[in-house]
């Protein structure tokens, strides 16, 4: 596998891409977690959008939010790596590259509490206490990205 990483805004994506990026978050988000919810939420238009790739597969992916659309920071959502290449450090590097590419700026996330030491070891902080979000407990996470 390639450990290239692709960045690209969303209207550089081809049809083909798009439709792994959705299809791997509806597998690991509905079908593994049984999150129930609307995954198209018109954000990913405006986002910039990393991902490694298997000849065509999509294996790991995120999107990096602009300041002010969700929050006033830089985010990170929608973190997911196909169960397949877990635990290959994928996820990591597209945090990594996605802080270098906004360093100075700080970046939050919501991310899922089981992956509370994940966030925290890529430098981010818990700055909130444990809440519930789509039925699955979350923690707000800042990163000052110094």
């Amino acid at each position: 596998m390639s450990l290239n990483i692709n960045k690209k805004k969303f209207s550089e994506l081809t049809s083909q891409e798009i439709y792994g990026i959705l299809n791997l978050r509806l597998e690991v988000f509905l079908v593994e977690q049984k999150i129930f919810y609307v995954d198209t939420d018109y954000i990913d238009q405006l986002c910039i959008h990393y991902f490694t790739q298997e000849n065509e597969k999509i294996t790991s992916y995120l999107r990096l939010i602009p300041q002010g659309v969700k929050c006033s920071e830089y985010s990170i959502g929608r973190v997911v790596t196909d169960e397949k290449y877990r635990k290959q450090g994928l996820s990591s590097l597209l945090i990594k590259e996605a802080l270098k590419d906004v360093k100075g700026h700080a970046v939050r996330l919501h991310g899922q509490a089981y992956l509370q030491q994940f966030y925290e070891n890529l430098g981010f902080k818990t700055v909130s206490e444990p809440f519930i979000e789509e039925e699955i407990y979350h923690y707000d996470m800042l990163n000052i990205n110094k």
